[in-house]
């Protein structure tokens, strides 16, 4: 009579569907295969030319090329290289903020247009906000279209975001995808935020071979209001079964792998923004006071 797999065995044909169907969710954990694909990439910008960039709402195909230049409304206290070398030491880097021209036109425009989550429509925030039924069985939702909007562009483009993504990258990114969204608070347990893809638990990322997110908080920002968590150093630091296995982690195995002097919660007026290396152990706090708005760019 055969048996079931044993647990080893099943581990390999996963790994095994996973090369062969999806090779990057796999290789793309791996910081010297990260580094292979950068300095390939390099090479390639070196004898070709970098291709345009690129920009689409987070998993979309990118529909329009924007313009690479200084929007005015990115303010840094670092340069990129400093920036990049703090992140390769510990996954982030502070140091970004929006102006309040920026800030305002953003809150309004997250305020006033329409809304999705997974793509069924929500209404409005202004809508939302008027139905506490409505919102109460919400974790996300998110602007629709963000990408098409001009300050979206704008800010996605700045020279000032775009060198330091490509200074850490190792080559100039063809693509950006933006996410501008609420994350409401409201009676919605964990396990229901869970069930609405809300990433309340310490996961990393694999989006390809290598990527860069820059995050910005719309509204002013603390461990009570979503605030963003991560592990300091993370990203280029695992332990081999973590490698290989889920990408989450429960805090308790944060703890013991990283222990808690690694946490960080990085809480910050509207405006605050900062870099992100995602390969790095991460989540978001869920809302408890107050709702938060975030917009995220990733760049690759």
């Amino acid at each position: 009579m055969f048996g079931l797999a044993s647990p080893p065995v099943s581990r390999m044909r996963r790994i095994a569907f996973i090369l062969r169907h999806r090779p990057s969710y796999l290789l793309g954990r791996f910081a010297t295969v990260r580094d292979a694909y950068s300095g390939l990439h390099r090479l390639k910008d070196a004898v070709s030319g970098a291709a345009p960039l690129r920009i689409a709402d987070l998993y979309h195909p990118a529909e329009a090329t924007i313009d690479v230049a200084a929007s005015g409304h990115v303010l840094s206290t670092r340069t990129a290289a400093e920036q990049v070398a703090e992140m390769r030491r510990q996954s982030y880097s502070l140091g970004l903020s929006l102006d309040q021209a920026a800030i305002a036109e953003l809150q309004h425009c997250a305020r006033t247009l329409p809304l999705h989550y997974n793509e069924d429509d929500v209404g409005t925030y202004e809508a939302l906000s008027q139905s506490p039924e409505r919102r109460g069985n919400l974790a996300l939702a998110t602007i629709r279209n963000a990408a098409r909007l001009p300050m979206i562009r704008a800010l996605a483009g700045d020279k000032i975001l775009l060198d330091a993504a490509s200074l850490f990258l190792g080559y100039r990114p063809t693509e950006v995808s933006c996410w501008f969204f609420w994350s409401l608070a409201n009676h919605l347990s964990d396990d229901e935020r869970r069930a609405a893809s809300q990433t309340i638990d310490y996961h990393f990322d694999v989006n390809g071979f290598n990527f860069l997110y820059v995050n910005f908080y719309l509204l002013d920002t603390d461990a009570m209001n979503g605030a963003h968590a991560l592990v300091a150093g993370s990203g280029r630091r695992k332990r081999l079964r973590h490698l290989l296995g889920s990408a989450r982690l429960s805090d308790a195995e944060v703890q013991e792998t990283y222990g808690p002097e690694a946490e960080r919660v990085i809480e910050g007026p509207a405006g605050a923004g900062f870099l992100e290396d995602t390969s790095c152990y991460h989540k978001a706090l869920a809302p408890v006071s107050a709702d938060r708005l975030m917009l995220q760019f990733r760049y690759q």
